[in-house]
């Protein structure tokens, strides 16, 4: 992999890299999906606007509609919008307990809210004996993290910079971090290849859960590692204006916790309510509209989790600006749905007796792995141009056309 050589850490806590334009980025933490820490400037200026509001309105519809049993397209399309809003609420709500406790404890507040909807959504598809759905969405929340938000942080950040030099320190990460993704989802499917049929399931249902076990003690040596014992690695430096700038917000007055942890209950349990009726409604909605359940899941879902966090690092990057901020949520987004949300899954399945595994759809795979190839190679030079944010973006939306006629079969059923 390419490096970018030797690079100047100035006394403002920015790194300068060599070659024209003389490109600078601030200097910030990765850290978990929303941590204030990596851009709070920036996610301020966006915070206002990533909160879709008005859609709560579509709550109570979504509930009435099902209680009532209207239309199963309108049953989804209300609960669809209204999930929009709440995951909205449940990241801000997230962001604000982390300052409150800290960043270890504030870490996994956010590694547990940061995918909220991936997670309520496939906990209930999994209790449900609907393993295939669950795998769906959580492979869609990966792509739409590495294809869509991504490609656009890169064009928006593009915009009046010809080229943009980044810190090589966090594009290694994520290309090391998406490698392991890739490996854990290749090795069943050669698993599928060795063993015979009569050995087949039981062979893959061990490993899965073996390598679930594995993934999610990696996880926490993540955050341990990242907010405990070298947090200091991630911090911003002393002397950088940022910091001062923190020091203010810290003398302001916080937000009322008992009322921040009532909205992230409150939140929370109307993103199960509405995820259960949405899923109950999409067999139906699918026979009616001809949109396949695989696209539902690998498409829709995803897109309306990471829509809210998406804008708000694509704003934050506009013009060049806290890109740093950018790639430290979108490595930060994978970490949790591959190291934490599928392993987990895997786990809630054994214990409640549901064969859930790390085998995926071949297309699942295929697809992931064809986005692994493309952004690694888009990642080698840490340099970047409008046309790398395009090439990632245009390859996500050849997903959706594939997607769309694309018939449900669970391989191991």
């Amino acid at each position: 992999m390419a490096t970018l050589g030797p690079s100047v850490l100035r006394p403002n806590g920015q790194i300068r890299f060599p070659g024209p334009p003389h490109r600078t980025v601030s200097h910030h933490p990765s850290g978990s999906k929303s941590f204030r820490a990596a851009g709070d400037s920036h996610h301020d200026q966006v915070s206002g606007n990533r909160r879709p509001i008005p859609l709560l309105l579509f709550l109570p519809l979504g509930v009435i509609a099902a209680l009532l049993n209207w239309n199963s397209v309108l049953v989804s399309v209300f609960n669809f919008l209204a999930i929009l809003p709440l995951s909205a609420i449940v990241s801000d709500a997230s962001d604000t307990l982390a300052e409150y406790f800290g960043d270890l404890v504030g870490g996994l507040i956010n590694a547990t809210f940061g995918n909220a909807v991936e997670l309520s959504t496939g906990i209930l598809a999994v209790t449900s004996g609907d393993t295939y759905f669950a795998q769906s969405v959580m492979i869609g929340s990966i792509l739409s993290d590495i294809l869509l938000i991504m490609g656009g942080c890169l064009i928006s950040a593009s915009y009046s910079t010809h080229i943009l030099y980044f810190n090589m320190a966090q594009t290694g990460s994520l290309s090391s971090l998406m490698v392991v993704t890739a490996v854990g989802l290749i090795l069943p499917s050669v698993l599928y290849a060795t063993f015979t049929s009569v050995d087949l399931e039981d062979q893959v249902l061990s490993f899965s859960r073996g390598t679930s076990a594995v993934l999610l003690v990696l996880y926490v040596g993540y955050l341990y590692f990242q907010l405990g014992t070298h947090k200091h690695l991630f911090q911003q430096e002393p002397n950088s204006p940022q910091e001062g700038e923190s020091d203010q917000d810290e003398n302001e007055q916080k937000p009322d916790l008992s009322k921040t942890v009532l909205t992230l209950i409150a939140a929370g349990i109307s993103i199960i309510l509405c995820s259960h009726f949405f899923l109950a409604s999409v067999p139906a909605t699918s026979a009616t509209t001809g949109i396949s359940k695989t696209f539902i899941a690998t498409i829709l879902i995803p897109i309306t989790s990471n829509c809210p966090e998406g804008v708000a690092v694509i704003a934050a990057s506009f013009g060049g600006g806290d890109v740093n901020f950018a790639i430290s949520v979108i490595v930060s987004s994978i970490l949790q749905i591959g190291l934490f949300a599928i392993p987990f899954l895997v786990m809630l399945g054994w214990l409640i007796g549901v064969p859930m595994t790390l085998f995926f759809e071949t297309f699942h795979t295929l697809a992931l792995f064809f986005a692994i190839l493309v952004v690694n190679q888009v990642l080698k030079d840490a340099k970047y141009t409008y046309l790398h944010g395009s090439m990632l973006v245009g390859l996500y939306v050849l997903f959706p056309s594939v997607l769309r006629g694309l018939p449900v079969t669970d391989i191991l059923a």
